[in-house]
């Protein structure tokens, strides 16, 4: 993510630079005079004549009027063209209709001014491809002398622009909000599911309380209001004002609905239906109706207030999954994220990677999932600045927000949505509540309720993910001679990558193409030649590394010592708490000056998990309970967020799925060395709190989305790029090597279908045969909504590590502690654990690699008799026993049975 950022900073200075000094230029080269008279403009491009004023084109190649419009051939990825001067209403509100057919289809922009473009001063647009489609956005009140700029999507191809047009509109502010009234406490109970009870509302239906294991957690909001639009002028209707009626059909059920006449004639009925689901969940259905047509601008399906009339605006967590991870501290801050996105009141619907909010305080938890993603929104504002009703706001509105007909984090939409007379708008909800240290289980409920979502399809079977991955080694930029580049991008240079070697022969071990594998081989060895052999260990270009690169080529030896070196520096780095604090440097941002601490469980993670995978490695008891100490170190972080782990340009306090990764990786590492189920409960919660940031439905209904993951919730150097609702799968990645870690462990838990989820993710992302250049190179991020790579193409060993798993192949590296013969055992493969006695111990070792390679055995008292595939074998090479540090390196073949006694 950090290169991406600065090269596209770069990028960006440079052209609002050029933009500025060729402006006056231009607009004195083309712009007509402004239009007279009070008529709103009106630009048909199928008019030679309108057509002609518009000028100043940037990569686009050609243009011409046609029966449709005005063709625009583009040539470059930022393609623009300039309207002439026209004058416009003063003092009202604007909506704009573009009409307009992409090939490429994707995210347009507009931007209106007097002097020279601004971001603040545009609206963004979303069209299909190929479709001859009309957008609206919403402008402010312009005025005289205002001129207009196309950004068409895309980047290739042609663009028609058939017509704009305006609308002038009312204008559609957040009003005054009554002053908020907390209701009385609920009745009797009306609905049940276990620990959560929903009671009768006392003042109106609307009142009423949800209450978990006795203690009263949330309100509904005792006075909703909705709004439409009727000409020019917002009319609000308060729903408590209304008759209502209240029906209980049958036992653990609940029905209330609300009656009223508009001011306009329309006679609206809303109908709340809540009974018992599974436990700890309640089951709520609202219907809205009305007998006239109306523009809606604002309907609250749902509203919740928790902490009203108990624990008020404090919480130990809150939860809007995919943009906010709260400690007790506000949403919607600029602690990670300071600018209009920073406003996730109303977010995007791409932005939420699924359905749920919640709020917990006190070891209970009350939560909000909805069902439509695609019409309703969230509403979400802990604590509650919008009603100010002391708690925290938890909310699905009609309209919802696709990213285009909403300014971030507003509560008015740009412009209204038609509901039609006699049309029954319907949305489903599930109330939840029960114990918990944290938001964990209110996102376990989630899954538990809505489920697991299938698996997607990654668009090749193993042989064309082979093929593919080949070539990304081979062929793509990636490569220079022998040496090879983290990433296809300025700044990136080729180095020695022993990594990159054990995947191209592991490619040639499968590709079944006698000469491409024979390739593979050359370019392996090649990329061998001159890399010194400690480099094994943890050398190469790929995010997730492992020592399989030393097995493979037989230098375990050499990297057991490596590794214990690198384990004795690491330990220097903690501070005697077990910490590692962030400290800046003096140059540049500091990434914790919004941060209340000075470290986080990220930053240390990342540092115990490395220390342990090498104190494993080298064998060293001592440095193995050294580490298990510093593991120990990470309790002062139990039941808090995950955060901090990417502060080479994301602030300290930002929540982060690589936290997740790490925090994952060093517990499930502590839990194999040591056999402590703590550990093992440790690194399910850490597992469980990167799921917030992996997309378990869709964002787009298109073809990638499912299984993305969402690096941080925030932006780099607080501003820009903003990564909330762009994947960043290869921070993804390193979370489900550590979930695939945790699966072996914890086989009943949902790791593997979670891990193979975000690897096919990365199979998907993955630049495809038709690029030549970065063909199976990862892209750093990936635009959702235009479904477009973007930023360095990363090397593919970054989804190689994870892909074998998913077509059921053997991994590439595993470990494994066999108890209770305190055995630690290193292979490249799988390990499958057999008999185990305190003085004999057997396991498979299923390997990918055919010629020899090594497997190394920590713990051995004594020196121990051997068996390999049922016969009996000598201690002597090409094995090594190493009687002083109790090590045997095994050098097999292929698929081996080990058999070992002492």
């Amino acid at each position: 993510m950090q290169t991406i950022n600065k090269n596209m900073r770069g990028r960006l200075l440079s052209k609002a630079a050029v933009l500025a000094a060729i402006l006056s230029a231009t607009f004195t080269a083309w712009a007509a005079a402004p239009a007279k008279g009070n008529d709103i403009p009106y630009f048909d491009f199928t008019k030679p004549a309108i057509a002609s004023e518009w000028g100043g084109l940037h990569h686009i190649a050609n243009s011409r009027v046609t029966a449709e419009g005005l063709e625009l051939e583009i040539n470059g990825n930022d393609p623009y063209l300039f309207g002439p001067a026209r004058d416009y209403p003063e003092g009202k509100p604007l909506h704009l209709f573009l009409r307009l057919r992409s090939e490429q289809g994707g995210g347009g922009q507009i931007f209106y001014f007097r002097d020279h473009p601004r971001e603040e001063q545009s609206v963004r647009f979303y069209v299909p491809p190929r479709e001859m489609t009309e957008v609206r956005m919403a402008l402010p009140p312009l005025g005289r002398g205002y001129r207009l700029r196309i950004d068409p999507p895309g980047d290739k191809g042609r663009v028609v622009l058939a017509a704009i047009r305006f609308e002038a509109c009312a204008k559609l502010s957040t009003p005054e909000w009554p002053p908020f009234k907390a209701p009385a406490p609920g009745g009797r109970v009306a609905v049940a599911s276990g620990g959560l009870e929903l009671r009768d509302g006392t003042t109106n239906p609307w009142a009423f309380e949800l209450r978990v294991n006795n203690r009263s957690m949330a309100f509904g909001h005792p006075a909703p209001r909705l709004a439409y639009v009727k000409g020019e002028k917002v009319v609000w209707i308060d729903l408590a004002a209304g008759r209502a009626s209240v029906e209980r059909p049958r036992n653990n059920q609940l029905v209330f609905a609300t009656k009223c006449t508009d001011p306009d004639g329309g006679d609206w009925v809303v109908r709340c239906s809540f009974q018992g689901h599974s436990e700890g969940a309640i089951e709520w259905q609202t219907t809205v109706s009305c007998s006239q047509e109306r523009e809606v601008v604002f309907l609250p399906l749902h509203l919740v207030l928790a902490g009203v009339n108990s624990f008020g605006t404090n919480k130990h967590q809150g939860l809007l999954a995919g943009l906010e991870y709260l400690e007790n501290e506000a949403s919607s801050s600029e602690l990670d994220l300071i600018g209009p996105e920073a406003r996730r009141r109303t977010p995007a619907r791409h932005k939420l990677t699924f359905p749920l909010m919640a709020i917990e305080v006190g070891g209970q938890y009350v939560g909000l999932i909805w069902e439509d993603t695609v019409n309703y929104g969230a509403l979400f504002d802990s604590p509650d600045r919008t009603f100010h009703s002391g708690g925290h706001l938890m909310g699905v509105l009609w309209p919802g927000s696709d990213g285009f007909n909403r300014v971030e984090g507003e509560l008015m939409p740009n412009f209204p949505i038609t509901l039609k007379r006699g049309q029954l708008l319907q949305s489903k909800a599930w109330l939840i509540g029960g114990a918990g240290q944290s938001v964990v289980p209110a996102v376990q409920k989630y899954t538990q309720l809505r489920g697991w979502p299938k698996l997607p399809n990654p668009g090749m079977d193993f042989a064309g993910y082979v093929r593919v991955f080949a070539k990304g080694w081979l062929d793509s930029k990636i490569r220079e001679g022998n040496r090879y580049r983290h990433a296809f991008w300025p700044g990136f240079g080729a180095a020695v990558a022993p990594d990159a070697a054990m995947y191209e022969l592991w490619a040639a071990e499968h590709i079944g193409d006698a000469s491409r594998a024979a390739e593979l081989r050359q370019a392996a060895a090649e990329a061998l030649d001159g890399v010194n052999p400690g480099l094994f260990l943890h050398g190469g270009v790929g995010h997730v590394r492992t020592p399989a690169a030393a097995l493979i080529f037989n230098h375990a030896s050499i990297c057991m010592d490596v590794a214990a070196r690198e384990a004795r520096n690491l330990l220097k780095r903690f501070q005697p708490d077990g910490t590692i604090p962030y400290r800046y440097s003096g140059n540049g941002p500091d990434y914790g000056k919004t941060h209340w601490a000075p470290d986080a469980n990220g930053l240390t993670a990342q540092v115990v998990a490395l220390l342990l995978e090498n104190a494993a490695f080298s064998g060293d008891r001592e440095l193995i309970n050294q580490a298990v100490a510093k593991l120990g170190a990470l309790d002062k972080f139990r039941n808090t967020v995950p955060r901090g782990a990417q502060t080479w340009e994301v602030p300290l306090h930002t929540p982060d799925i690589l936290a997740s990764g790490h925090l994952v990786k060093a517990y499930a590492m502590g839990y194999e060395l040591t056999g402590d189920a703590r550990w093992l409960e440790e690194a399910r919660y850490w597992a469980w709190t990167g799921v917030p940031f992996v997309y378990l439905v869709n964002p787009t209904s298109r073809e990638i989305g499912l299984y993305n993951t969402i690096a941080v919730l925030g932006a780099t150097q607080w501003k820009a790029p903003v990564w909330i609702g762009q994947p960043v799968q290869w921070c993804g990645l390193v979370y489900a090597d550590a979930l695939y870690q945790l699966a072996s462990l914890d086989p009943n838990g949902p790791w593997k279908q979670l891990a193979d989820g975000i690897t096919i993710g990365g199979i998907q992302h993955s630049w495809k045969e038709d690029d030549r250049e970065r063909v199976g190179l990862l892209p750093d991020s990936f635009q959702l909504i235009q479904q477009l790579r973007t930023g360095p193409a990363i090397n593919p060993g970054t989804v190689g590590v994870c892909a074998p798993r998913v077509y059921g192949q053997t991994p590439f590296y595993d470990f494994r502690a066999l108890h209770p013969a305190k055995l630690f055992v290193h292979a490249p493969g799988e390990i499958v654990p057999g008999s185990c006695t305190e003085t004999k111990a057997s396991f498979m070792v299923r390997s990918w690699r055919k010629s020899p390679y090594s497997v190394l055995i920590h713990g051995l008292p004594r020196q121990p008799s051997l068996r390999l595939n049922g016969a009996a074998a000598a201690l002597q090479t090409p094995h090594q026993y190493n009687a002083a540090n109790g090590s045997l390196i095994l050098q097999l073949s292929g698929s081996a049975q080990v058999e070992i006694t002492f």
